[in-house]
């Protein structure tokens, strides 16, 4: 069972439904059923819980619940890399606008969408006390933006396209990857009984998510098919944010966990305060990359020569 951490996934989650749609884990043997959530605090949650086998999520629950104890590892990603920007309504032209303002985050805070909020807020001197903070579905972050309910949000690519197709005067903000070109966006997640108990099915998951992450830079006919229809955005949307995605390298075609990043995260996490500066998780206490790196074997071993690659 894979708990999947938004309804209906972005482009960016494509990497586990591409592999149930292209047939990747028939391929391996895995017969995998999904449940969708409302953002990766709760898929967190449901994975600790049991009831799932694998989780998909942002690294901010995950690093703050390894840090309380939580008897969980990442074994790999579906995106190493941001891919989101913080838009707003057309009045708002600079983040000391956003004062008083309403900022949609799906999973209140500590949720992917409330630290990225978080973090723009005190890179220009504000912080959370100073804007309202609204919650709503991962999907009602786009029609509260369009229905003018919420003053901001934090969107996926696709979701920024669909937006402004709809309301080209809405304001882009920012695009955190350029305010945080280092953070490790998300992860695969297990916990420790599941990783002793079915290591060789996870392997088996992890090279059927390698393969459709590597389809997705070469097949990008059926790719964007795929993503039409698990993500309901139109053809256009679709096709304007794979470009983005694919220059970018967002999604990870080897392992996927860089040292360097999940350290950096770490240390802005603890910075802007989601997670406490005493005994941060370790990169050690964070990740399992045995799984992973076995399942890039049976995939032909790492690909290297771009600079996009993770």
């Amino acid at each position: 069972m894979y708990g999947s951490p938004v309804s209906p996934p972005n482009m960016v989650h494509m990497a586990a439904y591409l592999a149930r749609d292209m047939g990747f884990f028939d391929d391996v043997g895995l017969d995998v059923e999904f449940k969708e959530f409302q953002g990766g605090v709760d898929t967190l949650r449901g994975g600790i819980s049991g009831g799932l086998d694998v989780v998909g999520t942002s690294s901010d629950p995950l690093f703050a619940a390894i840090q309380q104890g939580a008897p969980v590892k990442a074994i790999g990603t579906y995106a190493p890399k941001l891919s989101v920007s913080f838009v707003t309504q057309p009045d708002i032209k600079k983040v000391q606008d956003l004062k008083g303002k309403k900022i949609g985050t799906p999973g209140g805070v500590g949720a992917f969408s409330e630290v990225m909020a978080r973090l723009l807020l005190e890179k220009n001197g504000m912080t959370p006390q100073d804007v309202q903070y609204v919650n709503v579905t991962t999907a009602g972050r786009l029609t509260g933006l369009i229905n003018k309910q919420i003053d901001a949000a934090i969107l996926h690519i696709d979701q920024y396209y669909t937006a402004i197709g709809q309301a080209p005067d809405f304001v882009d903000l920012a695009n955190m990857w350029e305010i945080a070109p280092d953070w490790w966006y998300s992860a695969f997640v297990v916990t420790d009984d599941t990783l002793k108990n079915k290591r060789e099915a996870l392997t088996r998951f992890m090279t059927a998510i390698v393969k459709a992450q590597r389809v997705m830079y070469m097949d990008p006919t059926d790719t964007k098919k795929w993503s039409v229809e698990e993500t309901k955005a139109k053809a256009d949307v679709v096709d304007k944010a794979y470009a983005d995605l694919t220059k970018g390298g967002v999604w990870a075609v080897n392992d996927g966990m860089p040292e360097k990043l999940i350290n950096a995260t770490i240390d802005l996490e603890a910075q802007i305060g989601v997670i406490k500066q005493q005994n941060k998780p370790t990169y050690a206490q964070i990740v399992d990359r045995t799984l992973v790196d076995e399942a890039v074997k049976r995939n032909g071993g790492p690909w290297s020569g771009d600079a996009r690659w993770y």
